[in-house]
């Protein structure tokens, strides 16, 4: 059950759009929206983030926080909300944990697509750090889509603790009696199998709870697991893909990628991400 939202953005009139989804959101679910208005300090050009910052007075860093926030409550007050904004000034290097230690417990944490930032390299740096550290589920939101209540998902399964998480965050997600596909994504057959004990005690959770849940494995070499994940998802109509994020050592997944990483910046669905 969501009661309880916040939003984050850069620019409120890139997000326009996705702020008038999120008061719809949380009008739907009569739950409180909170919107985080960030503002990085000046660069040469967003391309060269986090690198090419420049310096600027405090107090003019301050003048330009409040006026992000008022641009956001204009944006807000034209969707017919007056949902509570704070704002986050700071280098761009540091927003990103400001965030977290100022506002992380939610019932979960929504953010745009790339399309809605002013820095996309700030998007991914607030998504890294909350789903690492805030302990709240990361809901992306693509452009033009909503969460609409979860009456079939998939969850994206490679057993690990991330993934456990996940699986108990959706419980509480999802409408009474959703469908649960439970779907590992493998370069083998042989890969996948190895999952196959790990779904029935998966399977038998999500029953116990009253949901319906079957188990698929789905071999494909030549796609991204992300994108395997996402054409599923869509073939399917599911109405949220939750997967665990960041299994591997934040090197590792710097230097080869990986599904969390790529959902967070090309989603066609609504993800939701569990740290």
């Amino acid at each position: 059950m969501i009661k309880d939202i916040l939003a984050v953005v850069d620019d409120g009139a890139r997000a326009q759009g996705f702020l008038e989804t999120v008061v719809e959101l949380a009008a739907a679910r009569e739950a409180t929206l909170e919107v985080a208005a960030l503002t990085p300090a000046p660069m040469a050009s967003p391309a060269m983030a986090p690198f090419g910052a420049l310096y600027v007075p405090e107090v003019v860093l301050m003048g330009d926080d409040a006026a992000t926030v008022e641009r956001v409550r204009g944006y807000l007050a034209a969707a017919g909300s007056s949902a509570e904004i704070f704002g986050l000034h700071d280098d761009i290097g540091w927003l990103a944990g400001d965030l977290k230690r100022k506002r992380q417990v939610a019932d979960v944490i929504a953010i745009g697509a790339r399309e809605t930032w002013a820095t996309p390299w700030l998007r991914r740096r607030v998504a890294e750090t909350l789903v690492r550290g805030s302990g709240t589920p990361l809901l992306i939101l693509p452009e033009g889509q909503t969460l609409n209540p979860i009456r079939r998902a998939v969850l994206g399964w490679k057993a690990g603790p991330e993934a456990t998480r996940a699986m108990h965050a959706l419980v509480p997600l999802a409408e009474p009696g959703a469908m649960v596909d439970v779907v590992t994504v493998g370069t083998t057959l042989h890969s996948c199998e190895h999952e196959t004990e790990p779904h029935a005690e998966v399977k038998r959770h999500l029953l116990r709870h009253g949901f319906d849940a079957k188990g698929h494995w789905i071999v494909n070499d030549e796609k991204t697991e992300a994108d395997t994940l996402t054409i599923y998802a869509q073939e399917i109509e599911a109405d949220v893909i939750v997967i665990g994020g960041f299994a591997h050592s934040r090197i590792r997944d710097i230097l080869l990628g990986g599904v969390t990483r790529d959902l967070v910046e090309h989603s066609g669905i609504p993800v939701v991400i569990v740290g």
